[in-house]
């Protein structure tokens, strides 16, 4: 636990931290978070404007700019899903995609491997095929490729060999990613420190730099369950390169680091270049907060600034839901040895969320279902999602794409 917490109540570190109390700490943040993201391109216009009369590298940086805001204010928002979000239907690939199209979802995400049924290239041709008959554009992805973390797939093998499969993968279906993650929050608590599992990711990715580079591939580290928090994944795609690696931005993921998702979007936007949305219900309890993760739209994180401010970092993103609505999720922030593993959290990383909590209530958790119970469940939260998304979308007066 960082030195600044120990020993203190957590309203008391509000005040200390920020000089007030969670609630009117929580107005102020409110205001300030919306003025940088709301000045923020006029800034950039400014500097670059004043930049260009001393060169004309600036002023050809300033039309880029200019351009870039106008792209960002006149493109539609790409509405994609995520295939986790129904993952327990027992559908064949092909009957996802028809699910999206029934949707009239333009841009689906095989986020895991196993969602396509079979990975050789005739079957990937015949999937690829099928998306392109629905109008449906495809990105790919896998899961850890990490080879010290606890959620690495030994059995599939090498970490190398898998990234380069999907590669392989990613060529056919048409995709310009492979989204990817490090673990969990397991990850935090395990023999090896954290950054040492970093370190054996950044080996893995230091091997195959040049074939994906090669290939016009991204791979996209997805802030995953626990593991990154926005500003060290940030570093870590500085560090393996921007050119060719990028940011799979989750909304719902930051919750479970302790960070506000609005803040976390704000240290990874740059490099965001595919993300998976969820919405989040957060509330304070006498042992610290609690999350669950909820029905698009019904959150209370903001989730409309997130994707306003997401589209206007990236206009050119697909918005991938991933509908995940499962129990109750507590963080116990007052317990000493709950800190093991998240020693980088500072007072002020932690308030926006803890503030954001205030404002919620306690939500029960859902009731033990049957498989067939919990599946026609899973594809109403994904209906309702969906069309969740979709109104924020028109309340932020965009169109969808």
């Amino acid at each position: 636990m960082a030195s600044g917490l120990r020993g203190k109540p957590l309203d008391a570190v509000a005040e200390s931290a920020h000089g007030g109390s969670p609630s009117s700490w929580l107005a102020q943040y409110n205001e300030n978070t919306s003025r940088l993201w709301e000045n923020s391109a006029m800034h950039r216009r400014q500097f670059l404007s004043s930049a260009a009369t001393a060169s004309a590298a600036a002023a050809a940086a300033s039309s880029a700019s200019a351009s870039s805001a106008q792209t960002s204010a006149t493109a539609p928002i790409k509405l994609g899903l995520d295939l986790f979000s129904v993952r327990d239907q027992g559908w064949s690939a092909f009957q996802m995609l028809d699910y999206a199209a029934r949707h009239r979802v333009k841009h689906v995400q095989f986020s895991v491997t196993r969602f396509y049924g079979q990975l050789d290239a005739a079957h990937l041709r015949k999937v690829r095929a099928h998306a392109d008959s629905l109008g449906i554009r495809l990105e790919t992805g896998m899961d850890s490729i990490c080879p010290t973390s606890t959620r690495f797939p030994k059995d599939d093998g090498t970490a190398e060999q898998q990234l380069l499969r999907q590669l392989e993968t990613a060529k056919i279906v048409g995709s310009p990613i492979v989204r990817c993650y490090l673990g969990s929050m397991a990850d935090r608590r395990t023999e090896l420190s954290f950054e040492q599992h970093i370190d054996s990711m950044l080996a893995v990715l230091k091997a195959v730099r040049s074939r994906f580079i090669d290939a016009g591939v991204k791979v996209a580290i997805e802030n995953h369950a626990g593991d990154f928090r926005a500003q060290r994944l940030r570093r870590v795609i500085e560090e393996a390169g921007k050119d060719w690696t990028g940011v799979t931005f989750d909304t719902g993921n930051p919750c479970w680091t302790m960070e506000d998702p609005l803040v976390a979007l704000e240290y990874v936007a740059p490099y965001v270049v595919t993300a998976h949305l969820r919405d989040s219900y957060v509330w304070q309890n006498e042992a610290g907060i609690a999350v669950q993760w909820i029905r698009f739209g019904q959150g209370n994180v903001r989730i409309a600034d997130v994707v306003s401010r997401l589209h206007a970092a990236q206009p050119n993103v697909v918005m991938n839901l991933e509908t995940i609505c499962i129990g109750n999720r507590a963080f116990p922030l007052k317990q000493p040895d709950f800190w093991k593993g998240y020693e980088d959290v500072t007072a002020q990383d932690l308030m926006p969320l803890y503030a954001r909590a205030e404002t919620g209530f306690p939500l029960p958790d859902p009731p033990k279902r049957s498989r067939e119970e919990a599946a026609r469940i899973q594809l109403e939260d994904s209906d309702v999602s969906i069309d969740g998304f979709r109104k924020i979308i028109r309340s932020l007066g965009k169109q969808e794409a």
